[in-house]
């Protein structure tokens, strides 16, 4: 919540002293809400306030208030109006409104979709705000510039003013966009100035309640009462800005004190404020496929933003703030368009030279798992087939060479006697040294000799560091592919060569064994299953490829 020089005053209730003002003017700009869509726009009513001042109304400004403290405000405006002499009195407010048969209400920046429990806790209602007005019949203006609602009322209520308002005597009442409120208020800042014809040469705007053919709002001739200091009010109004350090508060200065004593450091403030680097890139309007792209080049160059979701949160700007710091750039966590396409190009440069290496590794790889089938009797040895299966489970001769052995055991199998297959059974089900030792003594010329003499050697090997397959399956489970993200990622391995069978999203054990080669070729823990920065390659080395 932001206010203006007096308008605390107003919220906290406290009556404003009395003064031989033109008259009181309470400005209502609601633009900033809290759980809906801001009214953008609505701060344009606070630039009214210079014009007003310099013909004599006392001016009072809150911005993105709540309904309590609309109340509150509305409140010290009438104490104001009770204890003065001000002749007139405008009130403005610009933001939401609802409607419904039994009422109108102006909602405050807490406001949700209203239901009859909850709308009086939400807005304030427009016929208090007529009732105030009529406390100076015939100088008294409402000016509504209203937002609708930006979501959909139920429940009896309408979003937006109704077709017709009644509006107690001597109230002159003025609805429209804000940009005509605006122009409107200016016009009749100036004496003489006819407020129906001011209405009239805006085809935008309506006017209901006391509308005499000839009121002018100040008369011809009218002039401000004399400022006793208008230095000093320039050092106040400079005071009031400085300490909010506010874009707002340094346009609401320059707006009433367009040539004051402070009006160079107001610009100068101001456009230090507009510099930002977070308003440089609240300026780009990123998309949400735009902030996608930016977090996949973070995590191609390794800076992790935490997930690839086009929301740019703490990971987010942590990794953006570690990419600039790697490139001598300011750490502010928040990217420029240069910087931008900087990060794209070094992410197309690091995504075609981690699909090279990939290349060469697969070409490595392939060369080897060739030259090894050869070396291990190119499938007619049945111990070189264990051998070349040890060594590439998924490998180019895989499916021969299990196929293969399958045949060589189911005819060991079939021509083994009943107690020898027994006790390989057994062997192989305790699948240990001890067992398949046990084994060999009792079958030294057994059908499964040579098996059990194999297996010895590899029990006999250092194993290998167990894959936590759990681990790993949670870990891309809860990515949570979509279905269309998986089919690309098995397009793209099937372009690869690396077989996932047929692309339909699904991850069967074809799909399984094409991820663990894609793993190993990229020399990456080979488990089977996918993890966030596989899936930012796959996915940007297939759009690379596509480009090509």
């Amino acid at each position: 919540m932001k206010f203006r020089l007096t308008a605390a005053m107003l919220l906290t209730a406290v009556a404003l002293p009395a003064m031989a003002d033109t008259g009181a003017v309470l400005i209502v700009a609601n633009e900033d809400y809290q759980s809906i869509r801001d009214a953008r726009g609505a701060r344009a009513m606070v630039q009214a306030e210079g014009v007003l001042q310099q013909a004599g109304f006392d001016v009072d400004i809150a911005t993105d208030v709540s309904a309590n403290a609309l109340r509150a405000a509305l409140s010290g405006l009438s104490e104001t109006l009770r204890t003065g002499d001000d002749e007139r009195v405008i009130f403005v407010y610009a933001g939401y409104t609802v409607s419904a048969d039994h009422g109108i209400w102006l909602m405050g920046t807490e406001a949700r979709s209203p239901d009859f429990a909850t709308v009086e806790s939400y807005g304030v209602r427009l016929e208090t705000v007529l009732a105030l007005a009529g406390q100076r019949q015939g100088g008294a203006i409402v000016a509504l510039a209203d937002f609708g609602f930006p979501e959909n009322a139920a429940g009896g209520f309408r979003g937006g003013l109704p077709p017709q308002i009644t509006v107690p005597q001597g109230v002159t009442l003025v609805r429209g966009p804000a940009a005509g409120i605006a122009v409107f208020l200016r016009d009749i800042a100036r004496p003489g100035v006819n407020v129906a014809q001011a209405v009239a040469r805006r085809s935008d705007l309506r006017i209901e309640g006391f509308t005499p053919p000839h009121l002018t709002f100040l008369p011809e001739g009218h002039q401000p009462p004399p400022s006793a200091d208008r230095n000093a009010e320039d050092r106040l109004a400079w005071q009031v800005a400085a300490n909010a350090d506010t874009l707002a508060a340094y346009e609401s200065y320059l707006a009433n004190w367009p040539n004051g004593i402070f009006a160079e450091q107001a610009r100068n403030a101001r456009q230090r404020l507009m510099n930002t680097p977070e308003r440089i890139e609240q300026a780009l309007n990123l998309t949400r496929d735009e902030r996608r792209a930016i977090q996949r080049d973070l995590t191609i160059l390794g800076f992790d933003p935490r997930g690839i979701d086009g929301i740019f949160g703490g990971g987010t700007r942590a990794a953006v703030g570690a990419w600039q710091g790697a490139n001598r750039l300011t750490q502010t966590g928040f990217l420029n368009r240069d910087q931008i396409f900087e990060l794209a190009q070094q992410g197309a440069r690091r995504a075609a030279q981690l699909e090279e290496e990939a290349r060469a590794r697969a070409a490595e790889q392939e060369r080897a798992d060739r030259q090894f089938w050869r070396d291990t009797g190119a499938g007619q040895d049945e111990a070189g087939m264990r051998a070349y299966l040890q060594r590439f489970p998924d490998g180019i001769f895989s499916a021969v060479a299990q196929q293969r052995l399958d045949q060589i055991e189911a005819d060991r199998r079939a021509a083994a006697q009943a107690r020898d297959r027994a006790a390989w059974d057994q062997a192989a089900q305790t699948d240990t040294i001890a067992a398949y030792d046990g084994y060999i003594r009792a079958f030294p010329q057994g059908a499964f000799a040579d098996q059990a003499r194999t297996r010895i050697q590899q029990l006999s090997r250092p194993q290998e560091p167990e894959v936590d397959e759990g681990a790993a399956r949670a870990e891309e489970d809860l990515m949570q592919l979509p279905q269309f993200t998986r089919v690309i990622i098995e397009q793209r391995l099937a372009m690869l060569g690396l077989e996932p069978g047929t692309p339909d999203g699904t991850f069967d054990r074809d799909t399984r064994r094409a991820i663990r080669r894609y793993q190993r070729r990229a020399d990456l823990p080979v488990t089977g299953y996918l993890t966030q920065p596989i899936v930012a390659r796959l996915l940007t080395e297939g759009v690379l490829n596509l480009l090509r």
